[in-house]
């Protein structure tokens, strides 16, 4: 018997509130694993791109950050060059280093970094360049696995929305979040 003034929970309601739950968090899993999805679109395509031998004719590190700002992470790295190619008798220069603009800790990573990718200033490089505009090109095109940024970025954006929407599924396939310390025989599971 119901006791007047008292409303009382029903299954109904605990469903619907997971179904609103899951829907939701669906959503939003969807906008994550879209970024996530436009960030490996942007790397699979400039790998695509043809390539051109070019020259080197700029190469420095530049010094980003400043170690006297408490804003700042401190004083960084990033390598800047400069560089020519010729496509269908066309010159073109360029100064895009990769997809994204990584940033070093230091100087002695910057130089690993051109060092595993042989690049030096004066030598002939391949150069990847956009086959429908060819005046936008890079020097590295691949994904930095190894780098803590992407795995960041897989993290957050590919594991933990994938994560959230299949939990938020067992908990609507539990019946709700109301069920939640329920230990009873008759739950699902």
């Amino acid at each position: 018997m119901a006791t007047p003034g008292i409303s009382h929970n029903t299954g109904g309601d605990s469903r619907r509130n997971a179904l609103i739950s899951l829907g939701l968090r669906s959503i939003t899993a969807g906008i994550f694993l879209l970024a996530a999805f436009l960030l490996l679109n942007r790397f699979l395509t400039v790998q695509s791109w043809p390539t051109a031998r070019g020259v080197v004719e700029f190469l420095t590190i530049e010094t980003v950050g400043d170690p006297e700002d408490s804003r700042s992470p401190g004083q960084q790295a990033r390598p800047k060059v400069t560089y020519r190619y010729t496509v269908d008798n066309q010159e073109y220069t360029g100064s895009t280093m990769s997809a994204f603009p990584w940033v070093y800790r230091n100087d002695d990573r910057v130089v690993t970094y051109l060092e595993q990718h042989r690049i030096s200033l004066h030598e002939t490089v391949p150069v990847h360049y956009n086959p429908k505009d060819p005046s936008e090109s890079i020097l590295v095109p691949d994904i930095p696995w190894n780098r803590l940024e992407v795995i960041l970025a897989v993290v957050f954006l590919v594991l933990l929305p994938v994560t959230i929407v299949v939990t938020s599924f067992v908990d609507f396939l539990r019946g709700g979040v109301t069920r939640k310390d329920d230990h009873s025989r008759g739950r699902f599971w």
